[in-house]
């Protein structure tokens, strides 16, 4: 509405502007043309007594002539009438404040005029030159004052900024009518279109008269098309977001399965142990060889190992196990710790020792299975590093950090989560690379490349973010950083 208001205002200055302009040319002109009618009549005036004081002075004299001009002011109201010499010669009055030019104009037989604006409001002298007897020049004085002039100059001057003032006020509302129909409401609700629009609601339209035909119609035809664009690319983005996320959690479970499988000869060596003491104690039972009391502590131990196998298949169950990301507070002990029993039996086998040094009483609020995923593709990695017998550290402090320009942030409190190897070291032409997808150095068939990539996927999803440092000959260190006020 303010645009209609300015264009209104515009039009309306233009308009009158204009008026002012042709108004102010008008009175001129009536000045003009009083002036010029107040002369015609001093002139008409002049010329009428001029013949008769003429007549008068050649047959009675200068005395009757005379007195005929001033009984003539006994009958004007608006005009004085005077006898004025010219020439110089007797009861000639004083010419010294007398126009030059008007004198000679005189004095050459011509009509002149001029204009004493001493006595308020000013008076018009007007002359008619007479010539007496073939002899003595003399001119007859119209004297008449300027204030009806003026009144009606003052009058036209009030009528004409009264007309100027009734058209300007019907020109501004007609204007604002027109404004507000033609300007205001197509904006006021292409706007409005806009504030929709930009608070998400695409389905958002707009409809002017297309028998318009101006440019506010053809605004509005392309933001409605640009909404319906944007709601079109919108659910083709939403589409293609939810087959990314999608194929990103097929991959990260696969990754999982991919790890299980590695787990699988650990955890089958795990399950031997408890599988024969079950076998040994049931042919104790079943061949007589435990009686009495030794049988119900046969069983017991049988049951006690058959909990024990349960719960080394539910946790690598659990690990497997596909489910929605869940974030809930989580103990970073508990947490570490699960992750290393499943590892121990392939790092036994490896001759290598894992150490966990957690303080107690660290949490963060986690998706504890994804945590899991990544320190469990941490420390096997850490593993397959160690080609001799050493430990594996596992970590965990409080520190604050910055994130790494890739990532961007402020230096914030963060929980470092350390996995650090004794192996070989990565080649430092290697290590910019080891976290991009199917980048691997192990021979074929022993990874695909993807371990590190979906560990990292996973704790951006975190808001945190994987550091590596690497040392050739003396193994590595691979650091997760997790917000600590993650919520």
């Amino acid at each position: 509405m303010r645009l209609a208001r300015k264009f209104t205002l515009a039009l309306v200055l233009l308009a009158v502007a204009v008026i002012s302009g042709l108004q102010y040319i008008q009175v001129r002109r009536e000045l003009e043309r009083s002036a010029l009618d107040m002369q015609h009549d001093h002139r008409l005036l002049g010329h009428t007594l001029a013949g008769a004081i003429g007549k008068a002075w050649q047959l009675a004299g200068e005395r009757e002539a005379l007195t005929l001009l001033h009984q003539s002011n006994r009958f004007q109201e608006q005009v004085h009438l005077r006898w004025v010499w010219l020439d110089g010669g007797p009861g000639t009055p004083p010419l010294d404040g007398f126009p030059p030019r008007l004198l000679a104009t005189l004095r050459a037989g011509q009509d002149g005029s001029m204009v004493d604006p001493s006595p308020e409001p000013g008076l018009l002298h007007s002359y008619t030159p007479v010539i007496i007897n073939n002899q003595r020049l003399g001119a007859i004085e119209i004297t008449e004052s300027l204030g009806d002039q003026q009144q009606h100059v003052r009058t036209v001057v009030v009528g004409t900024i009264a007309a100027t003032a009734a058209i300007t006020a019907a020109f501004f509302v007609a204007a604002m009518a027109m404004g507000r129909r033609l300007v205001g409401e197509p904006v006021d609700r292409l706007v409005k279109l806009a504030h929709r629009i930009g608070q998400g609601d695409l389905t958002a339209r707009v409809q002017l008269p297309q028998k318009r035909g101006d440019e506010l119609t053809a605004l509005a035809s392309a933001m409605n098309r640009m909404g319906e664009q944007l709601e079109e690319t919108r659910a083709r983005l939403a589409s293609e977001t939810a087959a990314r996320l999608s194929a990103v959690e097929h991959l990260r479970h696969a990754d999982r399965l991919t790890t299980v499988g590695k787990l699988a000869s650990g955890v089958a060596h795990e399950l031997g142990t408890p599988l024969n003491v079950v076998m040994g104690r049931a042919k104790m039972i079943s061949s007589g060889e435990a009686e009495g009391e030794e049988v119900a502590e046969c069983a017991q131990i049988i049951s006690q190992q058959a909990h024990h196998m349960t719960g080394i298949i539910r946790q690598l169950l659990d690990f497997a196990r596909r489910r929605a990301p869940h974030r809930a507070p989580e103990d970073v002990h508990g947490l570490v710790e699960r992750s290393l029993s499943l590892l121990r039996p392939m790092a036994s086998k490896r001759s290598v020792a894992l150490e966990a040094q957690v303080p107690s009483g660290l949490a963060l609020e986690v998706d504890g299975g994804q945590v899991q995923q990544v320190l469990t593709n941490l420390v096997m990695n850490a593993l397959q590093a160690m080609k001799r017998p050493g430990t594996v550290h596992v970590r965990a402090e409080e520190v604050r950090a910055t994130p790494p320009a890739a990532e961007g942030g402020a230096e914030s409190d963060y929980v470092r989560l350390d996995v650090e190897d004794q192996g070989d070291g990565i080649p430092a032409d290697v290590l910019p690379h080891v976290f991009e997808p199917f980048f691997t150095t192990k021979d074929v068939g022993e990874g695909t490349g993807l371990g590190l990539s979906v560990s990292y996927g996973l704790v951006r999803d975190h808001g945190g973010w994987i550091g590596v440092r690497s040392e050739p000959g003396r193994g590595s260190c691979f650091s997760i950083y997790l917000p600590r006020g993650e919520h």
